[in-house]
């Protein structure tokens, strides 16, 4: 029997959620009520007399659960999910209402015979010989509804809010000669070259010296100042140890008895150190880790997080204590501690001339990406191409490769800009530069067309049919939402459509 539910309900959420609800376009925070005036009681939509109660919300909210977990899988958390199940499935129950409510006004009907016909037709209700099972039925519409009443009414409105549906999208029209446009607009293509000017940062041999940068802190000490206040997190430094260590290396893939062997080589000089042995003598003897030997294991300062765990043992202990023999990644470790460094908040005074070199450096990029911009747009306007302009002061030309429309206006290596990617595809050979300046991030770009990449006609016949469909539910899509949300709030200013969330839980 419960195989028979679980199948049935899949179908009726078929019937009653993916035929209509393909239309659907769904919202986040519907909140509390909709209207000024709550329903009657117990209900959670009202329209006239269309009442959606408690039962109907969790209904739908199941079958959207469902369909997201088995969508989603192991991705899926109800949790983080709730806010966004429980709006999206008020709104469901407030477009079944208001489409019902039309088709009924339109004269719609679904006749006990439609009603009759779609319930025979539901795999779930079927038996294994292919016939009608009345026990799987019952056994559902008892489990889900309570009564076939409350079963056939739920049915009969979806029934009229798909023959509206219908009815709505059979207004959207797509021709020939409009998929055939934009076909050809989605597979076109064009090679560019671009030339981005940094705002805020100099190029190698242009950096801001130390007088420079004192300068700018003397011209300007109230914005440096106030560009160290804005970036506090910036300009703290972690607690830090210094610590060195001794490193007896085990070779990967090494049996037990060897990992043994590099132990036992490390607890006995371990104990050398401690009866009396200079740690820094036994290192150079000792230590197997070449970059820290000669210097007697001496690994400078460092933050937690930074190291691995063996090493960052040195902040459990106290300055000129030793740890034990302890395993890391490399080997076994024999760590001191040699000095703990307090972390805080760096003085102003000792970042204040950094801040200015970077303020500096930011005026300075800023004021020359502009110069040069206005330069090369200068140079184009006059008859030179984008390439020879660049050329003659030495910048680089980037070449992305062939790129696509995309409604991001992605170009790779650059970013995103939709203004420059219509620019590029408005670009044609006979003048192939723009000197149109383009702010992408924090660059200032200007660009040229290398190649037009023009689809053949097969190519777009062969696409043509898919784009006319595409462009069709689109337009299906955007006339059912232009009517849905006049329709809904034509009603919510009437006082006719109640929705009430409040009443939701269980």
């Amino acid at each position: 029997m419960l195989d028979s539910i679980r199948k049935g309900s899949k179908w009726l959420t078929i019937i009653f959620i993916a035929v209509i609800g393909a239309v659907f376009v769904f919202f986040i925070g519907l909140g509390g009520p909709l209207t000024g005036d709550r329903p009657s009681a117990g209900a959670v939509v009202e329209l006239d007399d269309i009442r959606l109660d408690n039962s109907d919300y969790q209904r739908v909210r199941a079958q959207q659960e469902s369909r997201y977990r088995e969508s989603l899988g192991d991705q899926f958390d109800s949790r983080v999910a709730s806010d966004f199940l429980d709006s999206q499935s008020i709104r469901i129950l407030v477009d079944r209402a208001i489409m019902t409510h039309a088709a009924r006004e339109l004269g719609l009907q679904a006749s006990d015979d439609e009603l009759r016909a779609t319930v025979r037709d539901i795999p779930g209700f079927r038996d294994e010989t292919g016939r009608f099972s009345q026990q799987a039925f019952e056994g559902f519409v008892s489990y889900e509804y309570g009564t076939q009443r409350n079963f056939l009414e739920t049915l009969r409105r979806d029934l009229l809010a798909q023959k509206l549906a219908r009815l709505l999208q059979s207004q959207a029209h797509v021709s020939e000669a409009e998929a055939r446009k934009a076909a050809l607009y989605g597979l076109e293509g064009v090679q560019i070259a671009y030339v981005a000017l940094d705002t805020r940062q100099l190029p190698a041999g242009e950096e801001i010296s130390d007088e420079q940068a004192r300068a700018h802190l003397d011209a300007n000490p109230d914005a440096v100042r106030a560009e160290y206040d804005a970036n506090g997190l910036e300009y703290t430094e972690p607690d830090k140890v210094r610590a060195s260590h001794i490193l007896f290396v085990v070779e990967d893939g090494a049996e037990p008895d060897e990992v043994e062997a590099v132990r036992e080589r490390a607890e006995a000089a371990l104990a050398r150190i401690r009866e009396g042995a200079s740690f820094d003598d036994v290192a150079l003897e000792l230590s197997e880790d070449p970059g820290t030997r000669e210097t007697g294991g001496d690994l400078g300062s460092f933050a937690r997080g930074e190291r691995n765990a063996a090493l960052e043992s040195a902040f459990d202990r106290e300055p000129g204590e030793l740890s034990e023999v302890l395993r890391g990644d490399a080997g076994f470790h024999i760590v001191r501690t040699d000095e703990r460094i307090e972390g805080g908040v760096v003085p102003f005074e000792d970042v204040s001339l950094e801040i200015a070199r970077d303020l500096a450096q930011a005026d300075a990029a800023s004021v020359r990406a502009r110069r040069l911009a206005d330069e090369l747009a200068a140079a184009v306007i006059a008859g030179q191409s984008l390439e020879d302009a660049a050329r003659e002061r030495d910048l680089t030309l980037e070449r992305p490769g062939a790129i696509k429309r995309r409604p991001d206006g992605f170009v790779p290596g650059l970013g995103g800009s939709p203004e420059l990617l219509a620019n590029a595809f408005a670009l044609d050979l006979e003048t192939p530069s723009s000197s149109e300046v383009f702010e992408v991030d924090d660059k200032l770009v200007l660009i040229q067309l290398l190649a037009r990449e023009t689809p053949d006609d097969a190519d777009v016949a062969q696409t043509q049919t898919a784009t006319q469909d595409q462009l069709l539910q689109q337009k299906r899509d955007a006339l059912f939402q232009s009517w849905i949300d006049s329709r809904r709030n034509e009603l919510v200013e009437s006082n006719r459509l109640l929705v009430d969330s409040t009443v939701v839980g269980g």
